[in-house]
């Protein structure tokens, strides 16, 4: 099999020759080590949008201090401002974060309604499948789809603490805009469901400590089940990103009609262990976030935990070993390269007794 054959083979339920070893493009600098390490095995996967927005009666103004970026909303029905900062991570790469969103007072509702009603979604496949011929047996392209309405509110709209305020002080405004980016959400996804991708992949970053049960049952499980029932009508297999602590949503994940999660991260920096999973979600697949903390241990740490990662998921079925943060460059050859080689020497399928 090549390296998209393998990774399809266990998104769809089926037999891989290997255990795919996948990392997200643009985590492993172009060059000779990334060659080295595909034809050692290791995959790419490459995320790709099919659509994309304008809101015409929108007027976004930008003014910049230093690190930080003072921005404002100026629409028909009033003004909301958001308030954002970036920083550098080192080799030419900056992360930008919200130190403040729109909604700061019951009034800024009506404003960050009117935005997400007035955005415009347009349906644009070639870029994707530019993508794919790019990047060709190497690994997979996904279509990207925005976080569910809930995480919109919680990173974009309001804040966690916001939130919280308001789920109890203001929670007829709080759930008319929720209605509101869900149906704008559903529209999109729409969308996504037409194009020619076949692995959609929602960008969660579900947390159980920040959106606990009470929200998850609430909210994201029939956010979930309603957008699977689109995608799965178009034959498209439906994955979540959820790299947080999900021992106390296990079971209600379990109730979800998503195809599988993403970016599972198991202990030390997650809290739910691989063989749980497994054997609570079923026919879930499990595609893994490697936890890149154990790269600063060293190649045999390394190697040992890829090692006990590949015996819990033994036989290996639905089940994918990935890299989905970024790494830290002075321990990034040696630590892909151990897992590279663990994969290669443990990982043929079905896993058989791992020592």
């Amino acid at each position: 099999m090549n390296l998209r054959e393998r990774i399809m083979a266990v998104l769809r339920h089926g037999e891989p020759d290997v255990v795919p070893w996948v990392v997200y493009q643009g985590l492993v600098p172009t060059g000779s080590l990334e060659r080295r390490l595909r034809d050692g095995g290791m995959a790419l996967c490459q995320g790709q949008s099919v659509i994309w927005t304008e809101t015409p009666n929108v007027r976004v103004e930008d003014r910049v201090e230093g690190r930080t970026t003072y921005r404002t909303y100026h629409t028909p029905v009033g003004k909301v401002h958001s308030v954002l900062r970036s920083t550098s991570l080192g080799r030419g790469v900056r992360t930008t974060w919200t130190v403040e969103r729109m909604v700061k007072s019951v009034q800024d509702y009506d404003v960050v309604k009117f935005i997400v009603k007035d955005t415009i979604y347009h349906y644009d496949p070639e870029p994707f499948l530019e993508a794919q011929r790019w990047l060709g047996d190497d690994g997979i392209v996904r279509a990207g789809v925005d976080v569910s309405p809930l995480q919109q509110m919680l990173k974009t709209y309001l804040g966690f603490e916001r939130f919280s305020l308001d789920l109890y002080r203001h929670p007829k405004e709080l759930n008319e805009l929720y209605q509101v980016i869900e149906e704008r959400a559903e529209e999109a996804y729409k969308l996504v469901a037409k194009s020619p991708a076949e692995v959609i992949c929602a960008g969660e970053n579900v947390d159980g400590v920040l959106t606990n049960p009470k929200l998850f049952e609430r909210y994201c499980l029939p956010f979930y089940n309603r957008m699977a029932r689109i995608l799965h009508q178009k034959g498209k297999i439906y994955l979540t990103h959820m790299d947080g602590r999900l021992n106390c949503l296990k079971d209600l994940i379990s109730r979800a009609d998503i195809d599988g999660v993403e970016a599972f991260t198991p202990p030390p920096v997650g809290d739910l262990p691989v063989k749980e999973a497994r054997t609570l979600w079923d026919k879930k697949i499990i595609w893994t976030n490697f936890p890149e903390t154990l790269f600063l241990l060293g190649a045999d740490a390394t190697r040992r935990f890829a090692k006990e990662l590949l015996k819990n998921a033994a036989p290996g079925d639905n089940f994918l070993v990935g890299i989905t943060e970024d790494i830290h460059p002075d321990y990034l050859e040696e630590g892909l390269s151990a897992v590279t080689e663990t994969i290669n020497q443990h990982g043929n399928y079905p896993i058989s007794t791992i020592e």
